[in-house]
């Protein structure tokens, strides 16, 4: 992890004008500050299952606003989000190095990037909830703190402290659609609790955005001591980012971290090891390996995957509905299996109900033995016609919003289910693949 510089005798000079040096503040700020410290620079390499939680809304600002600051000022004078137009979750695996951190779907066999937005093609992202926003509050880059007393909160009664990153010492990096990473400066607020001088809560407020997307950054992460290896670390438990943009939409990810274990090493699984000849294993390998190209499988969901708790990133099984044939050959049987992942699993709610699924198959598994096959979807697309949308007297069919991009993730099929609140992909869900 990333080393501090920074002495006690300097964060005394930045709290000059509010605290004392011998104050009970300033003692509680030392402590605190030597804690996280401690936590950042000492705990090992681990990995944890993300879960986020990901809500677009449209707050009712009443029209057009001028600037920035007018939206977020009409904003903070609603009690409420407003109408509710798009949601989804995702479950991804994140590891925390020595200074970054890097994502895949939950359990995939390694990490693919350190970006999220890599693999979350749509809706807002955030990373920094596990070192980066500690390294940089805590280390050389905050100033002008402040104590504001002890505050009643939701996680109870915790003295505050108030904390500025100037943009000279900003490492706060953002993108908007396929812009390049640009730096802001923000400030905020830390708690703590006075007895222990353990951190609890983490707010991170970035406003001052040049002209653009984006108005407003509201970052709040919660913290607790979670053990990992041989001791116990400072970790995120959950952590909620509001992203107010500058048409007036607003986005609300709220992430619980699980799971998380010390992470020692890099494990491989391999499909291609070797089997003895003749075994069935290695007759099923052989078999699977050599699908002639264009063969056509269809397939059922099973186990069922639920929108009320599934998510894009979780594993998925295709049964293959019957045997498939080639020059009279059985080359695929009903008993086999496709293995894979979703990868878009969203609802869009204007101007009416949909959900948008992308789907991927990557292996197909016979008698116990899995081998990695490249699918390409037949017949996605719309499941069930879209409802009609009424103009008037005049009746037209519906057609996708002008603001929803359905990206196709690689080699996965798009599904778009018309009229349903709950979605569940199981048996009575069918669709097509061939090989490649």
């Amino acid at each position: 992890m990333r080393s501090f510089a920074v002495s006690c005798a300097l964060i005394l000079l930045a709290c000059a004008a509010a605290i004392t040096a011998d104050s009970p503040a300033q003692v509680l700020f030392n402590r605190l500050r030597e804690k996280v410290r401690g936590d950042v620079d000492k705990s090992p390499r681990y990995t944890c299952v993300e879960t986020v939680a990901r809500k677009q809304y449209r707050p009712p600002l009443g029209g057009m606003r001028s600037s920035c600051a007018a939206i977020i000022a009409a904003r903070a004078r609603l009690d409420s989000p407003g109408l509710e137009t798009w949601h989804d979750r995702l479950r991804l695996d994140v590891g925390v190095g020595e200074s970054s951190e890097i994502f895949s779907w939950a359990g995939a066999k390694s990490f693919e990037t350190g970006d999220m937005q890599d693999l979350a093609l749509s809706g807002a992202t955030g990373s920094g909830d596990f070192g980066s926003f500690l390294a940089s509050v805590f280390g050389p880059d905050a100033e002008q703190f402040r104590y504001n007393g002890e505050q009643d909160t939701p996680v109870g009664k915790l003295a505050a402290f108030e904390y500025r990153v100037p943009l000279a010492k900003s490492h706060y990096s953002y993108r908007t659609g396929s812009g390049s990473n640009r730096i802001v400066a923000y400030g905020g607020t830390f708690y703590a609790v006075p007895a222990t001088a353990e951190l609890r809560r983490l707010v991170v407020d970035a406003h001052e955005f040049p002209s653009g997307e984006v108005c407003r950054v509201y970052d709040t992460i919660d913290y607790a001591r979670t053990k990992i290896g041989s001791g116990d670390f400072l970790l995120p438990e959950v952590s909620r980012m509001d992203v107010l943009y500058s048409d007036g939409q607003e986005s609300l990810n709220e992430t619980h971290y699980s799971g998380c274990h010390e992470f020692t090493g890099i494990s491989t699984i391999r499909f291609d090891d070797p089997d003895e000849a003749g075994t069935p294993a290695a007759e099923a390998k052989a078999a699977l390996k050599s699908l002639p190209p264009k063969t056509r499988v269809r397939v059922r969901i099973d186990p069922p995957i639920s929108s009320d708790t599934g998510a894009a990133g979780d594993e998925i099984t295709g049964l293959v509905d019957r045997d498939v044939k080639v020059k009279g050959q059985v080359v695929v049987r009903a008993t086999d299996k496709l293995h894979g992942r979703i990868l878009r699993f969203e609802q869009f709610l204007v101007p009416e109900a949909r959900w948008v699924v992308a789907v991927r198959f990557d292996s197909i598994e016979r008698d116990g033995v899995e081998q990695p096959v490249t699918f390409r979807p037949v017949d996605d697309g719309t499941r069930g016609a879209p409802p009609p949308r009424y103009m008037g007297r005049r009746m037209q069919s519906s057609a996708p919003a002008r603001d929803e991009k359905l990206e196709r993730p690689a080699g996965a099929g798009l599904f778009v289910f018309y009229d349903v609140g709950r979605l569940v992909l199981d048996r009575k869900f069918e669709s097509e693949w061939e090989t490649k």
